[in-house]
């Protein structure tokens, strides 16, 4: 077996060990203390950070995917991938809208007292799984092999960036972010498993 072909099902196992395991421990609206506190941290933080920090968190918006993929089709010229890219991004969202569903946990304005809310954050709604990690790390996951290692690393970022300040607006608990982005991994590298197989000879 190839060595990226198991970097990808290492990929793919992590990323649903970590969506089943967040999702074990949100059900029945369940808020645990770590969570909880964690929670308290980052919500807590300045309140001049949120328009500086907004445009980050479009990272993980429905039509991050499709700009995402059309840059990686300028910078590589290489459709497979960018084509995947955003069906994979784009079915992600979908997938997470049906997740929320399943779940049912509110947002943390329902389930804490004391939230602060920033820009688009706000009590209504359904919190787990947060679609802006599942999508932004869907993203990172997909593109990492075909661009250079710079523009990989600020992926990632902007991946975990999106995520933490989904907690941040108050928009989401933590363990919404983390079982979202766990989603996206693997979602993403379930895509990479699936490019590699189509274009093997």
């Amino acid at each position: 077996m190839p060595e990226a072909t198991r970097r990808r099902l290492r990929l793919l196992a992590a990323g649903v060990a970590v969506f089943v395991a967040s999702t074990i421990l949100v059900w029945g609206d369940r808020v645990p203390a770590a969570e909880r506190e964690l929670f308290r941290i980052i919500n807590g933080w300045p309140d001049w950070l949120a328009v500086p920090l907004y445009p980050v968190m479009q990272f993980g918006m429905v039509v991050a995917p499709f700009v995402a993929a059309g840059v990686l089709w300028m910078l590589t010229r290489n459709r497979p991938p960018a084509v995947a890219l955003a069906v994979a991004g784009f079915g992600t969202w979908l997938l997470a809208k049906g997740v929320k569903a399943v779940v049912d946990r509110p947002r943390p304005g329902q389930l804490l007292e004391e939230v602060l809310y920033r820009l688009d954050g706000g009590p209504d709604g359904l919190g787990y799984i947060s679609g802006h990690a599942a999508v932004g790390f869907v993203i990172a996951v997909v593109a990492t092999p075909y661009v250079g290692r710079r523009w990989a690393v600020l992926l990632w970022l902007l991946a975990a960036g999106a995520a933490t300040l989904r907690v941040y607006v108050g928009a989401h608990l933590p363990l919404d972010s983390i079982g979202g982005a766990g989603l996206g991994v693997a979602l993403g590298a379930a895509t990479l498993l699936v490019i590699d197989r189509r274009s093997a000879p």
